[in-house]
């Protein structure tokens, strides 16, 4: 008897768009998981370097799904999302490729999915990578005053105060999982946003749907901090994007959570910039959330397909053991 049968099939999926040494480093981590059974896929959203070759390469169980153009973080996600559900995946697991992993992250998240059937999105904890015992994300709650939505994190060296299991407002999608049945009633990520604010925008939905978004903190992970969107760079692309998808967010979610969707909201991110000397960024925001406003505003993409982007499957996935 495969002693596989008998364990939930977990797809791992990441999204590519250059920085091929870091997304070779993920895998690698990815490759280390135990107690599950486990399928790898890439989704490479047209990378300029040589990110495709090398995952062919040295990693010769992966999947390989190629884009055309850079699609962004949603779609391109998306492509993987629905694919791993064709192949017929019980438990989805969508990872930045700046990332790390624990060994036996895939199978406590699994087992937390298994314990506690209303869970529709699981999160791990999430540490520093340059300082590895530090909290980066353990989640994220809201703030009233200011109004912001605001990740829960350590100062220093983990103590413990965070190992508590509990049920989350939202959760930031450097790492999320989930089991099949959410992403079929749920949909998969908003295509209308480019990056930021999917992450939240999927939270809503699950908490509207009475589902659970649940932090699993013996599930441990290692980030290096936004190397693609290049996080407070004078880049006017990351803040034009970063105030188009605020105002997207704003616009689905102003009727049920006025609270983080109005001026007051809006101001307070403007003055932050203008206090963190990113006035540079304030600028293209604008922009970005001008054109927020007026942008034609797409159906949530299925589990179906439908609202999916298609790729060139370069390597279909077979098991990593």
């Amino acid at each position: 008897m495969n002693e596989n049968a008998t364990l939930p099939r977990v797809w791992a999926v990441t999204l590519g768009f250059n920085n091929a040494a870091d997304t070779i480093e993920c895998l690698q981590s990815v490759a280390r998981s135990e107690g599950v059974d486990l399928r790898i896929l890439l989704v490479d959203n047209a990378s300029r370097d040589d990110t495709v070759e090398r995952v062919l390469k040295e990693f010769p169980a992966a999947g390989v799904i190629r884009l055309k153009e850079n699609t962004g973080f949603a779609r391109g996600f998306n492509v993987g999302l629905l694919h791993a559900l064709r192949e017929g995946a019980d438990f989805v697991f969508m990872i930045n490729n700046d990332t790390t992993i624990a060994p036996d992250l895939l199978r406590r998240l699994a087992d937390a999915a298994a314990g506690e059937p209303r869970a529709a999105i699981l999160v791990p904890k999430i540490f520093y990578y340059d300082e590895p015992k530090t909290i980066w994300s353990a989640g994220s709650r809201f703030r009233a005053f200011p109004p912001a939505i605001i990740i829960r994190r350590g100062r220093g060296p983990d103590d413990g105060r965070l190992d508590q299991p509990l049920d989350l407002p939202f959760a930031t999608t450097c790492a999320l999982a989930f089991p099949r049945w959410a992403l079929e009633k749920l949909g998969l990520l908003d295509r209308n946003f480019f990056f930021f604010s999917e992450d939240y925008d999927l939270s809503l939905r699950a908490r509207a749907a009475e589902f659970l978004v649940r932090f699993v903190p013996e599930a441990h992970m290692w980030h290096k901090i936004s190397k693609s969107t290049k996080v407070g760079s004078p880049n006017p692309f990351f803040w034009r994007t970063y105030g188009r998808s605020t105002r997207i967010f704003c616009r689905k979610h102003r009727a049920t959570h006025p609270w983080m969707t109005g001026p007051l909201h809006l101001l307070y991110v403007l003055l932050r910039m203008a206090a963190e000397g990113k006035r540079y960024g304030i600028r293209p925001f604008m922009e970005g959330w001008r054109e927020g406003g007026r942008t034609e505003l797409l159906p949530v993409p299925q589990a179906t397909g439908e609202g999916v982007d298609p790729g060139e499957l370069v390597r279909p996935a077979s098991p990593t053991s």
